[in-house]
């Protein structure tokens, strides 16, 4: 688990990316309207390869060479703040054992 808790630029973005629906990149701006932040449009594509580099997979949508929407296909890896968790292991059934002892003579 990470001991720093101060929330990146990309995990910011992978929040808003989390419902795993394709967000245009006017939604993403929005977001970051008025915050110190808000040139994040300059650097989209460097967040995205973060995002990438972590563990996320992102699907871009265009229309040509435009860019009109960016999707997180694995959005169920990611935790509330953003951050890659990975893949949540599924918990592995018990087997009740006999706890009966023979009797000996």
């Amino acid at each position: 688990m990470r001991t720093n808790t101060k929330i990146n630029r990309h995990e910011k973005i992978a929040a808003i990316l989390k419902s795993g629906k394709p967000v245009s990149p006017t939604d993403i701006a929005e977001v970051f309207k008025g915050t110190d932040q808000e040139s994040v449009l300059y650097r989209l594509s460097t967040n995205i390869y973060n995002i990438r580099k972590d563990g996320g997979i992102v699907k871009v949508i265009k229309d040509g060479r435009k860019v009109t929407a960016y999707q997180l296909v694995n959005c169920d890896e990611f935790n509330d703040d953003g951050r890659y968790v990975g893949k949540v292991a599924p918990v592995a059934t018990v087997k009740v054992v006999n706890t009966e002892v023979a009797e000996t003579v």
